[in-house]
């Protein structure tokens, strides 16, 4: 009998937060994230780790000193399952091959126990109940944010879902809309439905719809943020792209779409310099193995925003045009 595929996300994924982060100008930025960094260098109590997080955040979010988002990235540790094992899912669910997802959000806290278990998506009341049980079990190595224990939400799923019940594209979209008509405040639910659409539908309206619902149910998740960047800039809609651009360069700076995006929509925002430099960095981050005739895309739009760039620094022209 075959245990269900189970995963775990933190960050990335993470949860609209309810809180809203204090407002940080760009004239502050460097003296709030000093301050935070130095109560992080100390032994800060559990608030003091909160508020530094939350002062980190919000300068990363709201300003452009990137040394706020390196930190962000480099300090956080999500927490770590040691103990606790989830249920196996009875004989008939994989004899029938019956698609079964629950996904639960809680709190880990810093004594690595789960708490506020709160049901997502569900299945049966029994199988339901089974991962339910099975979670309010784990022990975890707390998060930490630079090496102190914190509190956070964690978000987990059990699904029989399997590679080897080879569901085409049509019946997996299918799936997708059925869930979150289903369960519409389930980001896991979104970013499932988003991805299928990605990959088969990218033309269709619900794609952007899909995209919007993800990205405010996980703001700081850089793929919905920077695909939505990139509908808005195809439509001309840069001021509306700019923030999601930003986002999502900010939470990925290594990714050459995430750069790609960010130039674009700074070419069209009369930032010259600034468009050359993300698409060269761009470039420079497609992985190696990606096909030839993307990386001579990538070539083409760099020459484009150099010449049109040392033309007209102030009047840019879509690239191919």
């Amino acid at each position: 009998m075959a245990a269900p595929r189970v995963y775990g996300d933190v960050g990335p994924m993470a949860k609209r937060s309810t809180e809203p982060l204090g407002v940080v100008s760009p004239d502050e930025a460097p003296v709030v994230f000093a301050e935070a960094a130095q109560v992080l260098a100390g032994k800060p109590t559990e608030a003091q780790v909160r508020q530094a997080l939350a002062d980190v955040s919000a300068v990363c979010d709201q300003t452009e000193l990137p040394q706020a988002c390196d930190y962000l990235r480099e300090n956080f540790e999500p927490p770590l399952r040691y103990a606790g094992q989830w249920p196996e899912f009875p004989d008939e669910v994989h004899r029938e091959g019956t698609v079964v997802m629950v996904v639960l959000n809680c709190m880990v806290g810093t004594d690595g126990r789960p708490r506020n278990i709160e049901v997502v998506e569900s299945s049966t009341k029994e199988l339901t109940g089974l991962v339910v049980r099975a979670l309010a079990g784990f022990r975890f190595h707390p998060a930490t944010f630079a090496g102190h224990p914190i509190e956070i939400q964690y978000a987990l799923s059990a699904s029989s879902y399997a590679q080897a019940m080879n569901l085409t594209p049509q019946q997996e979209l299918a799936w997708g809309h059925v869930r979150v008509k289903t369960f519409p405040k389930s980001l896991h639910a979104w970013a499932h439905l988003s991805r299928a659409l990605a990959r088969d539908d990218a033309k269709a309206p619900a794609y952007e719809q899909a995209l919007r619902e993800l990205n405010f149910l996980s703001p700081s998740y850089w793929w919905s943020a920077t695909e939505l960047a990139w509908l808005h800039a195809e439509a001309g809609r840069y001021e509306e792209a700019a923030p999601l651009a930003r986002e999502g360069r900010q939470q990925a700076p290594e990714n050459a779409y995430a750069l790609e995006t960010s130039a674009r929509v700074a070419f069209h925002q009369n930032r010259c310099q600034e468009a050359v430099q993300e698409q060269r960095q761009a470039l420079a981050k497609l992985p190696e193995e990606w096909p030839r005739e993307e990386r001579e895309r990538f070539e083409r739009t760099l020459a484009d925003y150099q010449r049109q760039c040392a033309a007209s620094p102030s009047a840019p022209v879509a690239p191919g045009t």
